[in-house]
């Protein structure tokens, strides 16, 4: 039995797969419907849309190149060229010029309309067709993909664009070398691709023909970038003006004489020039220097030179920025000699003539910055800004003397800055310029900067600035520090004033209700005794007498003790723990008891009633260990902590249970549950019978 989720897929599987062969057949019925499109101009007018729905296509036409992986072809009918892509690959046997017949569908392409081919048939070989003559400048104007022309102008470059040697291409063909050209119309330049084996010394130099197919580089938006040009072989470039066997034979001429007016123009050839190196950077420029002239040449001929080796060169004269420059140059070393000394400016209008040119000046140093091209120096020069390039190697140290502010000696390559000339006479005339210097020795140092320049003067503001700070922080520290501090006593000196009126006030209803009212009693027995007198019997007056003899032994007796209420004489000299071992050792004198005081933490002095009353509690406790538990040995101990100070008595007595009830006293339990209450404190009695009792007394305090 088949499940449910299998039958319902397969019942929708069906109407799906009967809706693609609809569309299937909806579609090869329309494409039969269409006519082929039959010109190359035809397929080109289509938008990319219109070309990207596979229209059928059937060409004739001439075949004009085929591509190195030889996966791709050019055709041209009559109409224009077509680029065609191909579904398997040809072989070496296809050349240009052999008939072809092609069966496909249009595509959209990266730029232009394209073909995708289907079928290819080989009609036979025949003529190529004529090209259209254009330019450089019409050919980077656009329009021209696939196009075949025919391209006259001076090859400034030849040099492989592939590996020497044959590359094996996708299907085992073999694909053919590929050299690069640079042709040259006057000031415009392009790339040509030659598919054959080139000869760079019959070439470069020459005035040639060429006919070939251009492509079009693009970017990704289908956007328009620039055109090159690929020739097939190496038989369709004609030489229409060979170079000379040697590049080095053609008149020598002086650097000041490159592009001068002459009534018949520029050539655009070679020209030979002979001259001194001021500078050399490898592979890419050298520095030439004849008389007071100076020339930039653009070579990547390796070699190492120095300033001061004589060249002979040969390349092709540009329009630089100021002066003219060569560029695409090879050159031979013919002497060596001292290295050229500089041209020394003091004014701006000795510029003009310096171009390229060896010279040296006298500045300030305003600014070093390290950038990817090197260092990168800023100098004042008479007033004017000179930008000074040094392109330092990877690992080369620079100077450390180099601070701005310095008096400088620049020696370097003068490069005048591009500035738009405004004269209607034509003469442009350059008064700045840039400096290219050579080695580290090029830049020296003749009056080093102040000490106190523009970047130490910002970091000694900065920490003035600094310490300034941090002393307002100290001192508002230290201010909130004497503030809090002078809080703290004031509200110590409101509780200890607090605490002496408290005191006061308890004296007072202590003496009304105690003394005083005993003293008064005492008083009505002396007058009862008085009065007795006068029968002159001494049994009368004995009685009050006696009454009166116990009223002041018991007047004495709490007056004893308000006296030990009040602060102790004893913490005027010593400290709290002094206090209680000296007043511990007075109670136990002659019963045999030791006594034993330690301090645990950081002590202190704490508020005068919290230290009486400890005292007092102490007091108590040994008093109550001695005369009670008959203790033989007392351990008193002291715990300051940060936020509060214990006291612990332990005694080795009888003990007794602290839950039993015990009788009332001035000197008892509760008068130290009061005293602990009245300090906020906690009290802890731990005791048993026959096991000895721990006092312990933790008030809260301020860690002072």
């Amino acid at each position: 039995m088949k499940s449910l989720p299998t039958v319902n897929a397969r019942r929708h599987a069906l109407p799906l797969g009967l809706s693609l062969l609809m569309v299937t057949l909806a579609w090869v019925a329309r494409a039969a419907e269409a006519p082929p499109l039959t010109t190359a101009a035809a397929v080109r007018m289509l938008p990319p849309d219109a070309a990207a729905a596979e229209r059928p296509v059937r060409l004739r036409g001439t075949l004009l190149l085929v591509t190195r992986q030889r996966d791709a072809l050019v055709l041209r009918d009559e109409t224009d060229g077509i680029y065609i892509e191909l579904n398997h690959t040809v072989g070496n046997a296809r050349r240009p010029g052999d008939q072809l017949e092609v069966e496909g569908v249009t595509g959209a392409g990266d730029f232009a309309p394209m073909v995708r081919a289907q079928r290819v048939t080989w009609l036979g070989t025949g003529p190529l067709p004529e090209p259209r003559p254009t330019t450089i400048a019409e050919l980077n104007a656009g329009g021209f993909d696939a196009a075949w022309i025919e391209l006259e102008g001076i090859v400034r470059a030849c040099k492989p664009a592939a590996p020497e040697g044959p590359a094996v291409a996708r299907g085992g063909a073999i694909a053919p070398e590929v050299w690069a050209l640079t042709l040259a119309q006057g000031d415009d330049r392009m790339t040509v691709q030659l598919r054959d084996r080139a000869e760079p010394e019959a070439l470069i130099d020459a005035r040639v023909r060429l006919r070939g197919v251009v492509f079009n580089v693009h970017n990704a938006n289908r956007q328009f970038v620039r055109a090159h040009v690929q020739v097939a072989h190496q038989d369709l470039i004609t030489l229409l003006t060979p170079p000379p066997p040697d590049p080095f034979a053609r008149p020598l001429q002086r650097i000041d004489d490159i592009l001068r007016f002459t009534p018949s123009g520029f050539t655009g050839h070679r020209v030979h020039v002979r001259g001194v190196v001021t500078a050399h950077h490898e592979g890419r420029t050298v520095w030439l220097q004849d008389g007071n002239r100076g020339l930039r040449v653009a070579s990547d001929q390796e070699g190492t030179l120095l300033p001061g080796d004589e060249l002979e060169v040969v390349g092709f004269a540009d329009h630089g920025g100021y002066a003219p420059a060569l560029s695409d140059a090879r050159f031979r070393k013919v002497a060596t000699g001292a290295p050229p000394l500089p041209v020394v400016l003091r004014a701006a209008d000795e510029i003009a003539r310096q171009d390229s040119n060896l010279v040296q000046i006298e500045a300030r140093l305003d600014d070093v910055r390290s950038t990817a091209d090197g260092l990168v120096l800023t100098l004042n020069w008479n007033d004017s800004i000179v930008g000074a390039l040094w392109p330092r190697r990877a690992g080369e140290p620079g100077d450390a003397a180099w601070e701005p502010g310095s008096r400088v000696r620049a020696t370097g390559i003068c490069v005048p800055r591009q500035l738009d000339f405004s004269r209607p006479s034509g003469l442009w005339v350059a008064d700045q310029m840039q400096l290219l210097l050579r080695t580290a020795a090029d830049l020296t140092v003749i009056q080093p900067a102040p000490w106190l320049n523009s970047r130490r003067a910002l970091l000694v503001a900065i920490a003035v600035a600094a310490v300034v700070l941090c002393a307002l922080v100290v001192v508002a520290i230290l201010a909130r520090r004497q503030i809090a501090q002078r809080e703290e006593a004031r509200k110590f000196a409101e509780v200890e004033f607090a605490a002496m009126l408290a005191e006061r006030n308890r004296l007072a209803r202590e003496l009304h209700d105690t003394i005083a009212q005993e003293l008064n009693a005492v008083s009505m027995q002396m007058e009862l005794a008085k009065n007795s007198a006068t029968t002159g019997t001494i049994d009368d007056v004995l009685p009050h007498l006696s009454t009166a003899h116990g009223i002041v032994r018991g007047c004495i007796a709490e007056v004893r003790e308000s006296i030990w209420d009040m602060r102790s004489h004893i913490l005027e000299k010593h400290d709290l723990l002094g206090a209680l071992r000296l007043v511990a050792e007075q109670l136990s004198a002659g019963q045999g008891c030791a006594i034993h005081a330690q301090t645990y933490g950081r002590p202190r002095r704490l508020a005068p009633m919290i230290e009486n009353n400890l005292l007092r509690i102490g007091q108590e406790v040994v008093s109550n260990a001695l005369k009670h538990a008959q203790a033989r040995e007392i351990r008193l101990e002291l715990h300051f902590d940060p936020a509060r100070v214990r006291l612990v008595v332990r005694d080795d007595g009888r003990g007794f249970d602290p839950n039993a009830p015990r009788p009332g006293g001035h000197f008892g339990l509760r008068g130290i549950r009061e005293r602990v209450e009245q300090m906020n404190g906690e009290l802890h009695l731990r005791g048993r019978d026959g096991d000895g009792t721990t006092v312990d007394v933790a008030v809260p305090v301020a860690d002072a």
